[in-house]
């Protein structure tokens, strides 16, 4: 019975043990989605103006139109850019990325991975043959001058028609509970635009020429949308990460509360079948 007892001990002891990991790493994913959160909402407004200026120069480009808004008719083929954590315990966080990718993929598509998981993921599935590992150490840590030569080497692929489209994949923030894969297509530029009423009778005029300001506009244009995408990335990865401590927690108090009742079920039999042999063996001795 003492065995069973210090087994069940032990086991709680575990179980709390473990449990203080648990809230700490929850205390430091809330710490780190406060941060991200107040990251994505302070570029919210310049990357936002800065696709509305995009789009805006895309539907004034006259004549045939730039070549970044047309798919490159001689490539075969895609480069999706999957942004994934570079840490685990985040619940279903990159399960989730991972399958939504494999709903898009096709052959001849190739993957550039960002991130630890993704490179992991990736590299070590033959099924899929065409990795880029040139993007894998990127994350919000970084110069942004490596963001910069990002951008620059995305716009020089598409340029030099490797690739029909140029996908970034990431996971979409709803709020702290909700979040989910999505994709943003980079190149070709695929911008939805409302003209202004006053447009009818008062168009915009750009100096050189519209074309000229997207061909010199594109690549913090693609800097920009990567950072924004980045951002939201990982603070969904916190969100999740956070969620997923929470339940953790909540599991450990549960199953604490188990082992306890258990404990002093096993406690108390034990003390009841203690004291049921001293009164046999003291009538034993007066008979």
């Amino acid at each position: 019975m003492s065995l069973g007892l210090n087994k069940t001990k032990h086991r709680i002891l575990s179980v709390k043990s473990t449990q203080k990991i648990t809230k700490a790493m929850e205390m430091v994913a809330t710490v780190k989605l406060k941060k991200f959160k107040d990251a994505m909402d302070q570029n919210a407004l310049f990357a936002s103006e800065l696709e509305q200026q995009m789009a805006d120069l895309f539907a004034h480009d006259l004549a045939a139109g730039t070549h970044y808004g047309k798919l490159n008719p001689d490539a075969h083929g895609n480069l999706y850019i999957v942004i994934s954590s570079n840490l685990g315990l985040c619940a279903g966080y990159n399960n989730n990325l991972f399958k939504y990718v494999d709903t898009l993929l096709t052959p001849n598509d190739t993957i550039a991975p960002i991130g630890s998981k993704g490179l992991a993921h990736y590299q070590h599935d033959e099924k899929y043959q065409r990795l880029s590992t040139g993007y894998a150490e990127l994350n919000l840590s970084i110069e942004a001058s490596e963001i910069e030569k990002m951008a620059l080497q995305i716009k020089d692929q598409f340029n030099q028609g490797r690739y029909q489209r140029i996908i970034l994949v990431y996971t979409k923030y709803i709020n702290s509970l909700n979040f989910e894969p999505t994709s943003y297509q980079m190149l070709p530029v695929n911008l939805s635009y409302t003209p202004a009423p006053e447009e009818d009778y008062c168009p915009p005029v750009y100096e050189p020429s519209a074309r000229t300001m997207i061909h010199s506009l594109m690549p913090y244009y693609l800097a920009s949308v990567f950072y924004s995408k980045l951002v939201e990335a990982e603070l969904s990865e916190q969100a999740s990460r956070r969620t997923a401590m929470d339940s953790a927690n909540d599991n450990a108090d549960e199953l604490i509360d188990k082992l306890t009742v258990e404990y002093n079920k096993a406690r108390q039999n034990a003390i009841t079948q203690q004291i049921t042999e001293v009164v046999s063996g003291s009538n034993a001795q007066n008979q």
